[in-house]
């Protein structure tokens, strides 16, 4: 917290206290007239309509929910869309380097688990419900940092121990015991402060909650934005001794109750109770948490400096440095205007129309049914020996000649054919309107008899204003949300810290958060393309298999595209499925020294076995499985001697010089082989790695060899194996 003047002080109370009036001034003239409207039309409120049709309502008070029916079957396909198994928002190293690239990687999983471990599903959920009924869905984030006590001991020297009693008190740090242990040490027990949170923190607002400055076109670049709470005073006196906020008392002696407004009363119709007055702790108060920016100089021409302060009945109780550099409030809204925060009209007002026709239009119908299934009757009381027959209802009336004479129903006007007509032209409208159809809902009975394309195609066409406010949702609110959450980590993740992953922990230094980072909105995100997407995942695999024969598509293209086929069927989980191929090149050093010394072992086995006589190499063989001939060896030997004496020439001929020694080798390349192919040839794979001997193949094989070989010669050598 920044220490400050009175003079100081009492400047900043008054320039806050006049961006509070305006902006409670705004938001009670302006907004929350509009949010009450559009709250009573979502829930189809009677006293609403009440006011509209009050004398339908006298006869009738059936609703049309159609607003609520349409933002309820939105919802499903927003929240598939965002918590579907593809990362709506991806970030990316902004240099594009391998490095920039894991660091981009540690990142987004790291704001993955952030959010999981703030439950986003549910936040995002009520954020975006609120964008489509009152068309501004509010969140605020901040950093949560708690810390816990805990026992430690450590053990040192007397020396040490006098050294550190005094530093360690200076600190704060509360030592509970010292004992010496018998090898002469001092072992100190004492109680530290250890980080037990330190990650950000999510909370959806309500509009009442929620203050701006009403010049602003922008949320970002308003000078005055506040989140309005009301707090008990024991809340402030926590903080209080926290050391987070001071001057409590003086706010708890000039303590007036909070002026709640419509929708604090309607969200919680008991909020201005009055509290015990004999427990000072349960008084409320209005406290406003202000990002302004102030010129915090004597100079009245000096710069503004983004602050964030605490206020509460006139007295200041935190004031500091906006670290965040931006307020930390982000909005949704299903309709975009340019220029505007809170948008005048909204997803709501699309439908509200429709609402009002089809409820006094339903209301109408109910009343014309009901006055044909209930008709009034004619009576001729000069006929009834006691009209009382008629008016209980009794079961018997007892009338005085002709009964057709005495009672006769009176003519109802039939329903009128053309208010079905009126019913369905309204579904249509409301229909072209949202994008939200019957096809979208798998309602339209008639769709069976469709052919599949067909019904693509619809669906389709009705979901491309789903998609664009899933678009506009993730291209605003989200996008801004994940910049932020970066900036977050980048200023106070201080330690490294171990997250917990599907496929294992993952470890995050604070350098690997380090950079610059793009923020990219995946393209066809679309609601209901999923059978789409995979339609032209199969064309990709299709042409990545003609790509591979000529060798522009490889293991990592195929993992890429197996990945993303998995990821549109559904499971989040690829790991499970696939193994990246370059996980795999990480690990292939590892078992190449393995191999590497497998293969030592090996080849002296097979010096060992090849020295010897080859009767006794013959039967080694044998025993092992393998079909061998006398023949064989004797190729063999003479194959050994052709190599010594190669061997030999090429050192004359060093030493004769490069060009001769170029000369002879091509004619050592190019010598007969025996029958037209010498076994155990130098050029084989298997010869070149061992030696003149090579690994061995079972008689299986080895007979397949000879086969594949039979052209070049009759046999082949020990040493191919």
């Amino acid at each position: 917290m920044l220490k400050i003047s009175e003079d100081k002080r009492d400047t900043i109370i008054a320039k806050l206290k006049q961006d509070i009036d305006a902006a409670n001034a705004y938001y009670e003239e302006t907004i929350e007239p509009a949010v009450m409207e559009r709250y009573a039309i979502f829930h189809a409120d009677k006293d609403y309509y009440r006011k509209m049709f009050p004398r339908l309502s006298k006869r009738c008070e059936i609703t049309s929910t159609d607003v609520q029916d349409t933002i309820e079957s939105t919802m499903p396909v927003l929240m598939k869309t965002f918590f579907g198994s593809t990362d709506v928002v991806t970030i990316q190293g902004a240099d594009g380097t391998d490095e920039d690239s894991d660091r981009a990687e540690k990142m987004q999983e790291l704001i993955n688990y952030e959010l999981q471990q703030n439950k986003f599903f549910m936040k995002f959920y009520r954020w975006a419900k609120d964008a489509l009924i009152t068309n501004l869905g509010i969140i605020k984030v901040d950093w949560d940092r708690e810390y816990k006590e805990v026992q430690k001991t450590i053990t040192m020297d007397a020396e040490a121990y006098a050294q550190y009693r005094p530093q360690a008190e200076a600190m704060g740090i509360k030592v509970n015991a010292a004992e010496t242990n018998p090898a002469g040490g001092i072992n100190v027990t004492y109680t530290a402060q250890e980080l037990a949170k330190n990650r950000p923190r999510v909370m959806n607002l309500m509009a009442s909650e929620f203050r701006f400055s009403l010049d602003a076109t922008r949320l970002e670049d308003a000078d005055f934005v506040a989140h309005r709470k009301i707090v008990s005073i024991d809340y402030l006196r926590m903080q209080g001794e926290s050391g987070m906020y001071q001057n409590v008392e003086e706010v708890a002696q000039k303590a007036v109750a909070p002026h709640y407004t419509t929708l604090d009363t309607q969200n919680n119709e008991y909020i201005d109770e009055q509290p015990n007055r004999t427990d000072t702790g349960r008084q409320k108060v209005e406290l406003y948490e202000c990002y302004v920016n102030l010129n915090m100089s004597d100079d009245p021409d000096g710069r503004l400096t983004p602050m964030i302060v605490t206020v509460s009945n006139g007295v200041i109780l935190r004031c500091e440095e906006n670290t965040y550099e931006r307020n930390p409030f982000f909005v949704l809204s299903p309709r975009v205007e340019p220029h505007h925060i809170w948008p005048e009209t909204g997803f709501t007002d699309l439908i509200a129309q429709v609402q009002h026709s089809k409820t006094a239009i339903i209301r109408q119908m109910i009343y014309n049914i009901a006055q044909g299934n209930d008709s009034k009757m004619a009576i001729d009381t000069a006929a009834l020996v006691d009209i009382n027959d008629v008016l209980n209802n009794a079961q018997f009336i007892r009338v005085k000649g002709n009964v057709s004479e005495a009672l006769q129903p009176l003519p109802a006007a039939q329903l009128q054919s053309w208010t079905f007509n009126m019913l369905e032209y309204l579904d249509t409208v409301k229909e072209n309107r949202t994008g939200i159809t019957k096809y979208n809902q798998g309602l339209d009975s008639n769709s069976l008899n469709k052919t599949a394309t067909g019904i693509s195609i619809i669906t389709q066409q009705s979901n491309q204003r789903l998609e664009l406010i899933a678009r506009i949702f993730a291209e605003t609110g989200l996008t801004e949300l994940f910049r932020f959450l970066i900036k977050l980590n980048q200023l106070f993740i201080n330690e490294e810290l171990v997250i917990r992953l599907t496929n294992g922990p993952m470890k995050i230094d604070p350098s690997d958060l380090d950079g610059s980072f793009d923020l990219i909105v995946n393209a066809g995100m679309g609601a209901g393309a999923k059978q789409t997407n995979l339609q032209n995942l199969q064309m990709v695999r299709e042409l990545s298999t003609q790509l591979a024969e000529v060798g522009l598509s490889g293991p990592q293209q195929w993992y890429n595209l197996a990945k993303r086929i998995i990821e549109e069927v559904g499971f989040k989980n690829v790991d499970d499925f696939l193994i990246d191929p370059s996980q795999m090149a990480a690990q292939m050093p590892q078992q190449g020294e393995q191999e590497t010394a497998g293969e030592d072992s090996k080849t002296t086995i097979r010096s060992a076995i090849t020295d010897a006589p080859w009767q006794v190499q013959m039967q080694f063989w044998q025993k092992l499985g393998f079909d061998v001939t006398p023949q064989m060896f004797t190729e063999q030997v003479a194959q050994k001697v052709l190599s010594s004496a190669a061997d030999a020439q090429a050192k004359a001929d060093a030493s004769r010089g490069d060009v001769m020694h170029d000369r002879l080798q091509q004619a050592n390349l190019a010598r007969p082989r025996g029958g037209g192919r010498m076994a155990g040839t130098t050029s084989n794979a298997g010869a070149q790695a061992g030696g003149s001997t090579g690994a061995l193949e079972p008689a299986s094989q080895y007979n397949g060899t000879m086969a594949g070989n039979a052209a070049g010669s009759t046999t082949a050598g020990v040493s191919s194996y």
